[in-house]
């Protein structure tokens, strides 16, 4: 069950504004840097969106979703979807004004990353290498590089402003001036220059790193509002949020990069930090982080669980794929096959964390321990088309689907006892996994009750045939008697 209709409808209607459209070479940006990170589709709504501006105009006349459906081609769940990667990359901001009957949406287009901005940039950079490979990577920099001009074999003979042109006297400066930027400040009231604006950073919420625990830690001797600016936390929280890293170990982290004790160099912190993390983890980089299970989706946000199934919902809600993967390995590091397993499972298949969640450890109970890359895909493939969004969705289908796989075993022991002329059916001797109590719990309840209804029909039965053979006693001995 889709819930994006609390969001977004079809007759809702949007209108497009930028500051300044897109060039060709923010087509080369978003085919090859933003491309492999948030899809096809969602750069496409990105273009399509676009589209909507006329020649030398930077507001679009109003349409509704529904047009934008026949346009892409695509559902209005899938359009808000890719519209939440848009602006989760810092490609797209949105504005809603509710109205009576329906609601505007102003979609208000951001531009693209400079390629230099891309590359320094200390979430999105690690992702593009980690999404290509070392490869391919480098190869796509380095369509993005240029020579240099070596200004030791050359002299620049570069005009100056007042070499060109002639100054006015001061008093008709100052005159013009300030006649011209009343007369223009009075027409240009309520309205904003178009220009060319530097592209967007995706937005990291630092209240997800714990800061006051960072401060407390720090030696007392270090002054942290000097050292903890809006920059230095913004840095820390980028690289917390890359290379998973608590509180705790950035304060260590900290203290060997600051420099005569005082000053945090970011640079520095960011070269220890991929430091201690090719130390620990070896020279892979990491792997694109996932959030858990969105809110909006929950079913035990505001419930407090109480059955095994509610704790076992709540703990797939809360809890990302890797840090499950981590769990069932009792903190083992997770290998970085699995983790890819799991990017594309949330990249490709479009399932949410919770899901996710649930297959894996589906999948994992029921092939003893192991992620069937082949069965994983198959079984995604077909949640994927049903459009699961919840975790309770997810779990009942897993119990369908293992209900039919016992039920086809079931078939084929049959068959081939039948084939091999033994009255009763055959039964390997298999080893059974321990399955997921969720997941067993409803077919041992519906068996325990099947065979509960059995023993009191067979009962009734007994005393029926008891009631029927006293009967008959009683009609022979009256016989008799007469």
């Amino acid at each position: 069950m889709s819930w994006h209709w609390k969001e977004l409808l079809p007759i809702d209607r949007y209108c497009v504004r930028t500051d300044e459209k897109p060039c060709e070479g923010d087509q080369k940006v978003l085919s090859l840097l933003y491309q492999p990170l948030i899809g096809s589709m969602a750069v496409s709504l990105y273009m399509t969106l676009a589209s909507k501006l006329e020649k030398d105009s930077y507001w679009s006349d109003e349409s509704n979703h529904q047009e934008l459906m026949l346009v892409m081609g695509a559902a209005l769940n899938q359009i808000f979807e890719e519209r939440r990667k848009l602006e989760g990359i810092g490609l797209l901001r949105t504005y809603k004004q509710a109205e009576e009957g329906s609601s505007l949406f102003i979609y208000e287009l951001q531009a693209p990353m400079s390629p230099k901005q891309f590359f320094q940039n200390d979430v999105l950079s690690v992702f593009l290498y980690n999404r290509l490979g070392k490869e391919k990577y480098r190869k796509t920099r380095d369509r993005f590089m240029l020579d240099t001009i070596d200004e030791s074999s050359c002299t620049e003979i570069t005009s100056s402003f007042n070499e060109v042109f002639a100054s006015l006297h001061h008093s008709e400066m100052v005159l013009q001036n300030q006649e011209a930027q009343e007369m223009i400040m009075a027409e240009e009231k309520g309205k904003g220059f178009a220009q060319r604006p530097s592209g967007k950073d995706p937005f990291l919420d630092q209240s997800s790193f714990d800061f006051e625990l960072l401060k407390a830690d720090l030696p007392a001797f270090i002054k942290t509002e000097d050292i903890l600016s809006e920059e230095a936390k913004d840095a820390i929280a980028r690289l917390a949020f890359v290379y998973r890293l608590g509180p705790l170990e950035m304060s260590k982290l900290i203290q060997q990069s600051l420099v005569g004790g005082e000053t945090l160099e970011i640079s520095e912190l960011r070269k220890k930090v991929q430091d201690w993390y090719r130390f620990e983890y070896g020279p892979e980089p990491p792997a694109l982080a996932y959030r858990t299970h969105p809110a909006k989706h929950r079913i035990m946000e505001e419930k407090e669980p109480v059955t095994e199934e509610e704790k076992m919902i709540h703990f797939y809600e809360s809890t990302s794929p890797v840090m499950l993967l981590e769990s069932i390995s009792d903190g083992a590091k997770v290998p970085l096959a699995d983790i890819k397993i799991v990017e594309s499972l949330i990249l490709e298949y479009r399932l949410q964390p919770g899901v996710v969640n649930v297959l894996i450890d589906y999948v994992m109970k029921t092939n003893n321990m192991k992620l069937n890359k082949t069965l994983i895909q198959k079984i995604a493939g077909h949640w994927s088309r049903k459009q699961l969004n919840t975790v309770k969705e997810a779990m009942n289908l897993a119990k369908e689907e293992n209900k039919s796989k016992k039920a086809l075993a079931e078939k084929a022991n049959t068959k081939q006892g039948a084939a091999s002329g033994n009255s009763r059916p055959y039964r390997p001797q298999v080893r059974k996994d321990k399955l997921p109590k969720w997941l067993t719990e409803e077919q041992e309840s519906k068996e325990k009750v099947s065979t509960d209804s059995g023993r009191k029909e067979m009962e009734i039965e007994k005393q029926r045939f008891e009631e029927m053979m006293r009967k008959r006693h009683e009609n022979r001995k009256n016989r008799g008697e007469s």
